[in-house]
């Protein structure tokens, strides 16, 4: 219970830690910019609500007070369609914000092509590809008006993690919305490594959380499913639930997934959503203070893994020590 409390309760503790710290460092003279700002944050993922929550208490400790000299501008989670994105960066655009966060892929896509002949700067995180999807030129030299944090490479290395302690799992399936572009990034570097796994990734297409329950629940229990981030069938943990409650085994790179006591999944290895807003809220720092985003490299999130034996007692699943021994955190 211990573990799951820690787990439940890190990203609010963490933020909250954070924001403490940042009062603390302003009480005792830390410098204040003596500018005020308008941040406009674009978020179309629940599971990344986490991402601000790091990004706001990190600015704090440096210095950026929100009601003080920073002002954020947010409409909460937006559906995830491209026009509704559109119109949210071009509302934020018309009320002249100093800064774009996005959280997630899409957002950041839609903010660099409306920005481009601006000088707006925009700091993403986290984004899967931001090179492949064609955000920055390149990690270290992003160029253009965009930087931010990457979290992409941790898709194959939760792969090898789900198929280590589900090793009788040979199918993995992966249940995504053939038109979600994000989907079909993620999907990608899964299919290079499953065979070096001796895996064979099962491709499912549904188009709507209905179908997505629907094929779970006709799955082989000896099965196992590796969640790739989907925006058009969120809420993703919903569908892990359905798979927990079918005995079937689920792997992910999404900390957030791992939350439920004995509905979540069994392994994930990603980065921390709030380290990543912090990473973020750093280079948004470097930005106000005059570095331009072109000469500020893409950093990339730290990885953790995770394992929830709740999960995995719930689905009969036996998990070894040695195993559980290389886990930063386990759920019991």
């Amino acid at each position: 219970m211990l573990g799951y409390t820690k787990t439940l309760y890190t990203t609010t503790r963490h933020a909250f830690c954070l924001m403490l710290a940042g009062l603390l460092l302003t009480a005792c003279g830390s410098t204040t910019p003596a500018k005020t700002y308008t941040i406009g944050v674009v978020n179309y993922v629940p599971a990344l609500e986490p991402v601000l929550a790091g990004f706001k208490a990190r600015m704090a400790a440096l210095g950026y007070m929100e009601g003080k000299n920073i002002t954020y501008i947010y409409q909460g989670v937006l559906t995830p369609d491209s026009q509704v994105i559109e119109s949210e960066v071009k509302r934020l655009l018309d009320q002249k914000v100093d800064l774009f966060l996005t959280l997630g892929t899409r957002p950041a896509l839609v903010a660099k092509k409306a920005l481009a002949s601006t000088a707006i700067p925009v700091v993403f995180a986290p984004v899967i590809n931001p090179v492949g999807e064609g955000i920055v030129e390149s990690l270290s030299r992003p160029s253009g008006n965009a930087t931010g944090v990457q979290d992409g490479d941790t898709l194959p290395k939760a792969l090898e993690w789900l198929h280590k302690i589900v090793p009788q799992a040979t199918q993995v399936y992966v249940i995504y919305h053939p038109k979600d572009t994000v989907a079909h990034a993620s999907i990608k570097p899964l299919r290079d490594i499953a065979p070096s796994l001796g895996v064979e990734l099962v491709l499912d297409e549904v188009h709507s959380p209905e179908e997505a329950r629907a094929a779970i629940e006709t799955l082989p229990k000896d099965a196992a499913i590796f969640v790739v981030p989907t925006p058009s069938l969120e809420p993703l943990s919903a569908l892990i639930e359905v798979a927990v409650q079918h005995g079937i085994a689920v792997g992910a790179s999404n900390h957030s997934y791992l939350s439920s006591m004995k509905a979540g999944a069994v392994v994930t290895y990603a980065g921390s959503f709030p380290a990543m807003g912090q990473q973020a809220a750093r280079l948004a720092d470097q930005i106000f203070k005059g570095t331009k985003p072109a000469n500020l490299p893409v950093e990339t999130a730290e990885r953790f893994l995770h394992i929830n034996l709740h999960t995995a007692t719930a689905i009969g699943l036996d998990i070894p020590d040695e195993l559980l021994r290389q886990a930063d955190m386990v759920i019991r």
